[in-house]
Parts: C-alpha cells; structure tokens; sequence
C-alpha cells in the first residue's frame, strides 16, 4: 500500500484541499498562485517559488519537477510569463525543463490572478 501524506509549508490555499500531496514517490503540488505581485511576471515567480517550497516540503527539489501546468487569464501574456519562468529554472539549475501544458482559462479562482500553476515532481527511485 502507498503512503499517503499532506505537506502545507505555509502556502495560502483558496478551499479545502491540500497544497501538497506526496503518495510514494509521486509529489503532486495544487494549483499555486504568485499574488500580491500585480503582473504576470511576478506572478508566475511567485507560484513558482510556492512550488519549490512544496516540493521541498515534501522531501524532493525543484529538479525533482517533471510537468507542469500553467493557467493563465490572457495568453497574449505568455511571453512574459515564460521568461519568468525559464529564468526560474535556470537559477535553481534545471538542466532539463519539466514538461508542460499552458491553457488560457476565463477567469481564475482569487481575484486579481493572472496564473495559476500546479506541478507533478517524481523523487527517489
């Protein structure tokens, strides 16, 4: 049977769900936001460092990452968003990025959010 645990590291979360879960090996992170930061950029820092303490949490690294979601209120936004977020992964020496999907969504759960970010990070062997 895989253990199951719920890690918090004092994220903000927006309803009743865990910010972090690691079953096995397996570290799932939710949806993260980068707030107050009021634009894309350090938005998409913010979330990102929110994931990195979860992970951390839970016993992996930021190159433990190896996909990750991004759901942003305006596409056109993406460039910004992905400078913030290769420069992220760049400084805590990824060598190779994480998988990714990013989708352009209505509207986001907290207002004034411009991303949301959740991640799945895969530790040990």
């Amino acid at each position: 049977m895989v253990k199951i645990e719920s890690f918090d590291a004092g994220v903000p979360t927006a309803g009743p769900y865990s910010p972090c879960v690691r079953a096995g090996n397996i570290i799932y992170v939710s949806g993260q936001a980068g707030l107050p930061a009021e634009d894309v950029k350090g938005q998409t820092r913010g979330a990102l460092e929110n994931i990195k303490k979860l992970v951390e949490a839970a016993g992996g690294k930021v190159g433990n990452i190896v996909k990750i979601t991004v759901f942003m209120k305006d596409i056109k936004t993406f460039n910004r968003m992905n400078l913030a977020y290769k420069k992220f992964f760049n400084e805590n020496d990824v060598k190779i990025f994480p998988a990714r999907t990013t989708i352009e969504v209505s509207n986001l759960p907290v207002g004034g959010m411009l991303v949301e970010i959740d991640a799945i990070a895969h530790i040990g062997d």
